[in-house]
């Protein structure tokens, strides 16, 4: 879930129209309706032994049936309307009051940007923006049509219309035919010109003339079509008519009929059948002013209201472009946003309904105080950068009252973000809780650190089964934690064979219990032999005290919590402690991070690929903690750091006894220009002439290509066996050097540390500190 000021106003747009809906109350209406006949010439035939309304007249064939409108509309009180209505009954007779008639023109369009072109692609093609926007340009880089993001609205005064116009004579069809229509007569006329202009791209026109029918994509000749159409509009003269008006009183109350008569149809012989002009009731009669009649018909009917439509895709551009949100670049893609995080779904008229989801995001929202889902705050901030491209602020003016705002606002959503919870709440099932799309797995799985009752591991109904004991996730199911006591559940990692509750060894099995949340940790194996650990709460709701953050999962081997064994993470480990040596000489830009792993604190190249990077540099064993500081200028080593490198320092914190007494407890220093650090610790810095890669005659095992050996018979021989271990080439002890693995190695039923080996590049010679100890 996520919050933009972009994305959220237009969820707030969707939200708004449906709660419109939803709290829509319908009323009920009377209204009254009349209709009329007149003889084609205007002239009325009256009966005079006619005392009835609605008797049919004389001259039937000639005579035309007029349908009037109360100028009232509607009441919404019924007795008075009935009142209204038996005072025209009594009247009987309607008087012509007035019948004016005019000239009236429909505009032609103006020239086409973006935004226009999504509403009418949504409108006549049912098109989404996404995807014609897609499409579109797609036809541009085909050349089909001109760059299709552009705010501008009018042609420059050179732009060659004949030329482009008469390209299309040549096409077959109504593009041809009325191509030829406009280039003679004087049909033509220079295109209007619109407000908007970003003096960057033009209109969109065709940028070549085609049969649409040779444009393979079907989509993309819709698109075609309509931007041709909406061309030649553009050149084409207004659409002429005559629109008449007549109104009629009957007792106190006036009637009106309206007709038009269309002349010149024009631009919309080409724009159809996407553009028609209503043509009403055609042109009324010249009925003169004065005149008397008996009504056909007049009846008083009632209605009731109806609720507004779900919001349409254009009605939803127009409101984003009106309010400043997005550009139009990016209207289509903040509406696809809404819908591809699930907070609105749009239906096949193109009309948008929100989810459960998106209506909570907005109650909650909402209900912190600031109307985050109203455009106000992000058409307030495109006023105020506007204000700076005028010229008529200063960036400094607005950047930190706009900063503050923002501010504000998180701060104010951080401290009351349990109010989104309860929002969410309202319209969700708490996970894990609907027994009929979760199934149990195992009964009494582990603690929850909650209650300190028994758990239950469930998985998502439909999950395909697996392999153990817990049926297996290797395929990525949905398994989770789930406490019925307190009703709460805790998603497990996606992808594994089998799950454990994590139990000390012995014969007490105690459980192992996470010191941050109190709840048992979850051992999770995977293929391989590989396993992990992770808390239950910590996973899902990582602490930020101790590395956590919420974008990502978050197991043990992540934590830096300093008691627990399973905690594993380093505090600034994503701090590059300095450039590798060893990826420079090859023209690589990798960095050395700090790690740590069961065995120890190292310093690795983060190049960890097949042919993964050598350059490994393990730290003592005398540590209790390691860690990198990466904000601070006083822990840059000046002596090793140049304008185009940066190397750190590392805070080191000793275990008790374990390092000679003039250490100190802590100590800040350079691991590779500190020579008493390297001389005391036996830290050993690799050298590229010191390193050999394995042997890769045996890519298929583990070993050759894997690791690395140190060349000095006082370092490291790092992997499982020396040139290629169970890949290829023979087995080499990597601490005394003999033919056999290092776990077989005598040096470890000695105690001894021989030739330095794993023991001593990575914690210190033993022989060393035990005479502090």
């Amino acid at each position: 879930m996520s919050y933009g000021p972009c994305q959220f106003p237009t969820l707030g747009f969707v939200v708004e129209r449906w709660a419109r809906i939803e709290t829509f109350v319908p009323e009920n209406f009377w209204t009254l309706e009349m209709s009329i006949k007149l003889n084609a010439d205007g002239s009325v035939t009256n009966n005079a032994n006619n005392n009835q309304i609605g008797n049919v007249y004389n001259n039937q064939r000639q005579s035309r049936a007029i349908n009037l409108s109360w100028k009232r509309v509607r009441l919404y009180d019924r007795p008075t309307a009935t009142i209204i209505f038996d005072s025209c009954l009594e009247a009987r007779e309607a008087v012509v009051t007035s019948l004016t008639g005019r000239p009236k023109n429909k505009w032609r369009p103006v020239p086409l940007a973006t935004v226009e072109l999504q509403k009418r692609a949504s409108k006549y093609l049912r098109i989404g923006s996404e995807e014609l926007m897609q499409k579109a340009e797609q036809l541009y880089n085909e050349g089909f049509i001109s760059y299709p993001r552009t705010e501008t609205e009018r042609f420059r005064p050179e732009f060659n219309h004949h030329e482009l116009i008469q390209s299309f004579q040549a096409v077959t069809g109504e593009f041809g035919d009325y191509a030829s229509r406009l280039l003679t007569n004087n049909n033509f006329q220079n295109p209007r010109a619109g407000q908007n202009d970003d003096n960057a791209h033009p209109p969109i026109t065709p940028a070549k003339a085609v049969d649409p029918s040779s444009i393979g994509d079907p989509i993309q000749r819709k698109i075609y079509s309509l931007i041709v159409k909406h061309y030649l509009a553009c050149c084409s003269r207004d659409a002429m008519g005559r629109e008449t008006e007549l109104t009629l009183k009957i007792a106190s109350e006036e009637f009106v009929a309206k007709g038009l008569m269309i002349l010149e149809r024009n631009w919309l012989e080409i724009y159809q059948p996407f553009e028609r002009w209503s043509t009403g009731q055609g042109e009324l009669p010249r009925v003169a002013v004065g005149s008397r009649m008996i009504p056909t018909s007049l009846t008083m009917k009632d209605g009731q209201t109806n609720p507004p439509q779900l919001i349409s895709e254009v009605e939803l551009i127009s409101l984003m472009d009106r309010n400043g949100i997005g550009t139009d670049a990016t209207i289509a893609q903040h509406i696809t946003t809404i819908l591809d995080r699930n907070y609105a779904e749009k239906d096949g008229n193109q009309r948008f309904s929100p989810t459960k989801l998106g209506i909570a995001l907005v109650e909650g929202y909402n209900s912190m105080g600031y109307q985050l889902n109203k455009p106000d705050l992000r058409r307030e901030m495109e006023a105020e950068c506007t204000a700076v491209a005028n010229g008529r602020k200063s960036k400094e003016a607005v950047l930190g009252p706009v900063l503050a705002k923002m501010l504000d606002c998180f701060k104010k959503a951080n401290e009351e973000v349990a109010k989104l919870d309860r929002a969410v709440e309202r319209h969700f099932s708490k996970l894990g809780s609907n027994n009929n799309q979760y199934v149990l797995v195992q009964a009494n799985f582990s603690l929850c650190g909650v209650c300190n009752g028994m758990m239950v591991l469930k998985q998502k109904s439909g999950s395909g089964g697996g392999r153990g004991r817990n049926q297996g996730n290797a395929s990525g199911s949905t398994k989770l934690l789930h406490c019925q006591t307190c009703s709460q559940s805790h998603i497990m990692p996606r992808y594994h064979t089998e799950l454990f509750a994590a139990v000390k060894p012995g014969p007490q099995r105690e459980p192992i219990i996470c010191p941050i949340c109190q709840y048992q940790v979850i051992k999770v194996e995977n293929d391989g032999n590989n396993s992990s650990h992770v808390c239950p709460k910590c996973f899902s709701d990582p602490p930020e005290e101790h590395g956590g953050d919420i974008s990502s999962d978050f197991p043990c081997s992540k934590c830096t919590h300093p008691t627990c064994s399973l905690a594993t993470g380093t505090r600034g480990g994503d701090v590059e402690v300095f450039p590798c040596p060893f990826c420079s000489s090859n023209g690589n830009t990798e960095s050395v991070f700090l790690k740590r792993s069961s065995n120890g604190w190292r310093l690795s190249c983060s190049n960890g690929g097949r042919d993964r990077c050598q350059f490994v540099v393990w730290l003592p064993k005398a540590v209790r903690d390691i860690s990198v500081d990466g904000e601070s200028n006083a822990t840059i080593c000046q002596a090793c750091s140049n304008p185009n490198k940066t190397v750190r320092k590392l805070k080191f914190v000793w275990k008790m006894g374990s390092v000679p007494p003039h250490y100190g407890q802590e100590l800040t220093a350079c691991v590779l220009c500190d020579n008493h650090l390297k001389e005391d610790m036996d830290i050993r810095i690799p050298s590229i002439n010191s390193v050999q890669p394995r042997s890769r005659a045996g890519t298929s095992g583990r070993g050759g290509d894997r690791s690395s050996t140190y060349n000095s018979s006082a370092g490291r021989n790092g992997g499982r066996g020396n040139n290629g271990g169970r890949g290829g080439g023979p087995i080499q002890c990597f601490k005394c050097g003999g033919p056999h693995y290092a776990s077989a190695c005598t040096s470890n039923q000695s105690g001894s540390n021989n030739n330095g080996g794993r023991g001593r590049g990575r914690g210190g010679s033993k022989r060393t500190f035990r005479q502090y100890k």
